[in-house]
């Protein structure tokens, strides 16, 4: 089976669960005889694709970020499919990897399958900019893929109920990991023997400053304890101003990472805390998992259904329901050696080759 990837999300992340899944996708296809995946791009900043030798990208002003650089990448890159789509003979199956229609009048009757991964644009539009066209997009190409992926049983539900798609019409395939304890490397420089992590973006539903005051009310009983913020980039503005305001400047850190030094922070930090509002998976669930760290998760969306019994769970709009959490995990260990024990066996429900298998069965049943 042919399956072509198109190269939006590529266009615009450099690193995040999007991106990283379809890695694995293409990754997990190349190792299986029945099929042969291609990915069409011209050009990316992505962190991942070098991985591939088969892959071919031209990288654009890497180093130097403005307004609108992944506006030009975009564009560049739905040039170059244009150009480029009919080099591709005998394709079975077109997977774009977001949401924007541009691709219809090219794949004619080829079938094409979706994956859905959230609908925050839907649950939240006044978080996003007027400008952002995702959700009218999704409802788009949603209504004429043949079939649709969503990556959790509750993503699913909310596809349902917000864009009116039949449930027989869609398929849930958990999403996994590459993340492990074998992939953990010295830290470069002193981590604090104490401190909790959050990883990704900061913004929107992603609730970090219901984070920071749980850090401040939790500074209080426990003084010595910091937060490490992996990835997200540096701090914006407002991030700044709530930590100085809440005195915590010199407790909050920002570090960049990779694959190893994530690993890294995941092992040694006392707890990972997810305090989101939403969430159509949450892979840095399983990365905490994979890396032997508590989780304390927040008890909405899908990530109940990702974490099981294996993790604590808190109300996200509730400061004291997360500081009595973190204030369990950092003086219990008996507690916090249990969680890493559940996490670990919780993984075993999740793997890329599952995904891919699941994926693949997907795609027969598209193209007949």
């Amino acid at each position: 089976m042919k399956i072509l990837f198109d190269p939006q999300v590529f266009s615009f992340q450099e690193f995040g669960g999007i991106s990283r899944y379809y890695c694995e996708l293409i990754r997990q296809f190349s190792s299986f005889k029945e099929t042969d995946p291609s990915l069409l791009i011209g050009y990316s900043n992505n962190r991942y694709l070098p991985e591939f030798d088969s892959i071919r990208i031209k990288p654009f002003s890497p180093s130097r970020r403005f307004r609108g650089r992944n506006e030009i990448i975009k564009a560049l890159n739905r040039k170059y499919v244009r150009r480029h789509f009919h080099d591709f003979t005998h394709i079975d199956i077109f997977h774009p990897t977001y949401y924007d229609p541009y691709f219809l009048d090219l794949i004619g009757t080829i079938p094409f399958v979706l994956t859905i991964y959230d609908m925050s644009h839907e649950w939240y539009p006044h978080m996003f900019s007027p400008f952002d066209f995702t959700a009218k997009h999704k409802r788009t190409v949603s209504a004429k893929a043949h079939r649709i992926i969503a990556i959790s049983e509750n993503t699913k539900k909310d596809i349902v109920t917000l864009l009116n798609i039949p449930a027989s019409k869609i398929e849930v395939i958990p999403l996994a990991t590459t993340l492990s304890l074998t992939a953990i490397e010295d830290a470069h420089d002193q981590l604090p023997d104490k401190y909790i992590l959050y990883v990704g973006k900061r913004n929107t539903y992603k609730n970090f400053p219901f984070l920071l005051n749980a850090m401040k009310e939790l500074s209080q009983t426990s003084p010595d304890c910091y937060l490490i913020c992996a990835g997200g980039g540096t701090w914006t503005e407002p991030e700044r101003k709530q930590i100085d305001q809440l005195q915590l400047s010199g407790k909050i850190i920002q570090r960049d990472v990779n694959d190893r030094t994530l690993a890294t922070l995941y092992s040694k930090a006392r707890a990972f805390v997810f305090p989101s509002l939403y969430e159509g998976f949450g892979i840095p669930v399983l990365e905490a998992f994979a890396c032997g760290c508590p989780a304390l998760l927040s008890d909405r969306s899908s990530v109940r259904e990702v974490g099981g019994s294996a993790a604590l769970y808190f109300d996200p709009e509730y400061v004291p329901s997360l500081v009595e959490r973190l204030r369990e995990i950092l003086e219990n260990k008996t507690l916090a050696d249990d969680l890493r024990t559940r996490g670990l066996k919780r993984m075993e429900l999740f793997s890329w080759e599952q995904t891919a298998r699941k994926t693949l069965e997907v795609y027969r049943t598209a193209a007949g």
